[in-house]
């Protein structure tokens, strides 16, 4: 697997670099640090921290003037499968407005999977894996199941359902079956344990976006989709109930990664 890091200077550095170390043990069989032209001399400290094995072929990877530039550029000259960056402002600092805007727009404009750390780093022994019961959480299968592996990990995948199901009259049919979701849940958690990791199910009722931030106090890694894959507008209604679902998804997306104490895998 090719691995970017990012290693330029950052909130809980040590952290991340503690965090990242084992999984590039494990999994990289090359590595791209990423750092702003300015922060050069970051990639040296991060390597003597890492210590990657002498196998993993290495990359440096300096340009840009700011965290979300150097980035951008390497993973579009780069491409590897798997972005570990740290978060890049504090959320309770007023005078960081600017720079957290600039890293959700980073985030969100992303075309790989990224692992953001931040909040309580502990190794990897318990991932969550957060899935709404649609057929695209299916893609996350090969990435949780290599990481569960490589952690010797156990993965829950959890569904959060409200006990009522609330839908605009005119914009959509029925909403689908329960049956439909409990079959894609089963599914997804067949095919983890397909791959070679040990994976459960758990269902339980409430807010989606407050159930899964409580539930991450007793997991290591939180797993969440991107949400950016579109609809099929086939009607006037249709188009509109894309629009509003893809917004909607996307802010929740973006509020977990926010708000979650613990790190946050996007697929």
């Amino acid at each position: 697997m090719h691995l970017a890091l990012y290693a330029g200077t950052s909130l809980q550095r040590a952290e991340l670099l503690s965090f990242a170390a084992p999984l590039i043990t494990a999994l990289a069989e090359r590595l791209t640090l990423i750092a702003p032209v300015s922060e050069a001399t970051t990639i040296d400290d991060a390597i003597a921290q890492i210590q990657p094995a002498p196998a993993i072929q290495l990359r440096r990877w300096c340009q840009g003037d700011n965290f979300a530039a150097a980035i951008l550029t390497a993973i579009a000259n780069e491409r590897p499968d798997l972005l570990l960056v740290p978060a890049f402002a504090a959320h309770t600092t007023p005078m960081s407005w600017r720079r957290r805007q600039l890293e959700f727009s980073l985030l969100g404009s992303l075309p790989i999977p990224f692992l953001r750390v931040y909040g309580r780093v502990t190794p990897i022994r318990r991932i969550v894996a957060a899935s709404a019961g649609g057929e695209q959480s299916l893609r996350c299968v090969p990435l949780v199941s290599q990481l569960a592996r490589a952690c010797q990990a156990e993965v829950t995948v959890l569904h959060v359902t409200s006990q009522e199901v609330v839908y605009f009259d005119g914009f959509t049919e029925a909403p689908p079956r329960d049956e439909t979701t409990a079959a894609t849940l089963q599914r997804l958690v067949a095919a983890i344990n397909d791959q070679g990791a040990t994976a459960r199910l758990e269902v339980v009722y409430g807010l989606v976006e407050e159930t899964i931030l409580a539930a991450c106090h007793q997991y290591d890694l939180l797993v969440i989709g991107s949400h950016q894959a579109s609809l099929a507008p086939t009607t006037p209604a249709g188009s509109w109930l894309g629009l509003l679902q893809r917004l909607s998804l996307q802010d929740v997306t973006r509020d977990l990664i926010d708000r979650c104490p613990i790190p946050v895998l996007v697929i």
